[in-house]
Parts: structure tokens; sequence; C-alpha cells
């Protein structure tokens, strides 16, 4: 299981299809002044990207069940305070 979970998660980010959808609640979001994490509790694979309170959006990634990954950059970044996840296609 660790092996696949490293694999998942060493896996590059895409582009995905744009949803406006916000992530569904069993993702958590945690933020700080370097990075922006998130980490899953659903119990099937999700694709979230960060969505900035200025509207600018990060990049794809996939939270496996249980996974938990650095999906942006913190409130020290270009785009400031992360306002939501959104939900991301194509998984």
């Amino acid at each position: 299981m660790s092996s696949i979970l490293s694999t998942a998660l060493a896996a590059p980010a895409f582009a995905g299809s744009w949803n406006s959808e916000p992530a569904p609640a069993c993702v958590a979001m945690y933020e700080s002044w370097r990075y922006t994490d998130a980490a899953s509790n659903c119990a099937s694979t999700v694709g979230v990207r960060v969505v900035y309170q200025d509207g600018a959006t990060g990049l794809c990634y996939a939270l496996p069940p249980g996974a938990s990954r650095t999906v942006g950059e913190g409130y020290l970044g270009a785009h400031g305070h992360p306002d939501h996840l959104a939900l991301c296609e194509g998984f």
C-alpha cells in the first residue's frame, strides 16, 4: 500500500478540466505561510485545485483516500491566501 501511495503522491500535477464546484467536505485544506496542503478522508480519489482569494487557481492534484499533500503556495506566495479547494475533473 505504501508504494502505491508513494507513486500516487509523486505523480505530477496537471491542468485538468476546471470545475467551479467546491471540493467535498471529506477534503480538508491547511494553510501556512509557505504551503497550502490538502488531506483526503474520501472513499475514492478526488482531484482538487487551490482557488486563491485573488481568483487565481492552482494545478490539479489527485488525492487518493487517506492521502495528504502540498497543493499550492502559502499565503506569502504570489496570490496571497487560498480561498478554498475546488474539484477538477479527469480522474
